[in-house]
């Protein structure tokens, strides 16, 4: 099995090359086509359906400082000066090398936020993908901000979640417009079986279908919210992270698992 994990940021191949997680990527799109040894496409997030405006209003897009129309990243808004988003698309760029989209499901249409500060995770490794997450500090509030609670339960059982984001497709292409899609929740016990060691309960936690595949989050969904809704309450449980292709039976998506890292993340909050 090679190792190449599906969610990369754009510094990251730029700036670092093709390292510990490498994505084939070309010139003809923002986000390319992956494909497998034998042609077929992998890339896919299926099953997705445009979101509606304000039904993820704490939903950002990280995107180039110096190219606005390259979004490569998700995260959520947890205070209105506030972004909690995954450690890999963080690890690379400085406060100045990206900003913060908010306030539409049209990418186009949402406004930007420079970024004062990053705080990436202490224990993050780029290799393994543990520990991923990052705090990133805007450098003025969001007028109004709506926020998402973040979760302080590790469940064996969550049932089904939401993940959002403006990656990439079914068509292999990232979208303008804010989609969603759901996806059940794994138990440690079967993602270890799909992933084996590279699977690390302590700070992960996996959903999609495992065995048919079909739904999922893919490249540039990264740092996006996973999402625990009950009735009117909707709560952040893990942060996307990696995997391998999208989409694909046998292979789910794995989160940075916001429960088990609650107290590391709620340190740096309660200094900034």
């Amino acid at each position: 099995m090679s190792n190449s994990k599906k969610y990369l940021t754009r510094f990251a191949v730029g700036v670092a090359g093709l390292g510990a997680a490498a994505l084939a990527m070309t010139s003809t799109g923002a986000w390319a086509e992956e494909t497998s040894s034998d042609g077929d496409f992998q890339m896919q997030i299926i099953n997705g359906q445009p979101a509606a405006e304000g039904q993820y209003p704490w939903m950002v897009a990280l995107a180039d400082a110096s190219d606005l129309s390259y979004n490569f990243c998700g995260g959520s808004l947890v205070a209105d000066d506030v972004v909690l988003t995954a450690a890999h698309c963080t690890v690379e760029p400085a406060p100045p090398d990206f900003v913060i989209r908010h306030g539409s499901v049209d990418i186009d249409a949402t406004d930007v936020y420079q970024v004062a500060d990053v705080h990436t995770a202490d224990r993050y490794n780029d290799w393994t993908f543990a520990n991923d997450w990052a705090l990133v500090k805007l450098a003025q509030p969001v007028p109004g901000a709506e926020t998402i609670e973040l979760t302080t339960e590790d469940r064996a059982d969550w049932g089904v979640f939401e993940v959002a984001g403006w990656g990439v497709t079914e068509n292999g292409w990232g979208s303008d417009e804010l989609r969603f899609v759901e996806v059940p929740h794994i138990s440690d016990a079967d993602c270890a079986g799909a992933y084996g060691s590279e699977f690390e309960a302590v700070s992960m936690i996996c959903a999609g279908d495992l065995a048919n595949g079909g739904v999922d989050s893919c490249q540039g969904d990264s740092g996006g919210p996973l999402i625990s809704v009950q009735g009117s309450r909707a709560v952040q449980v893990g942060v996307v992270s990696w995997g391998y292709g999208c989409a694909e039976a046998g292979r789910p998506g794995v989160y940075a698992n916001v429960g088990a890292l609650i107290d590391d993340i709620n340190a740096v909050l309660d200094t900034w």
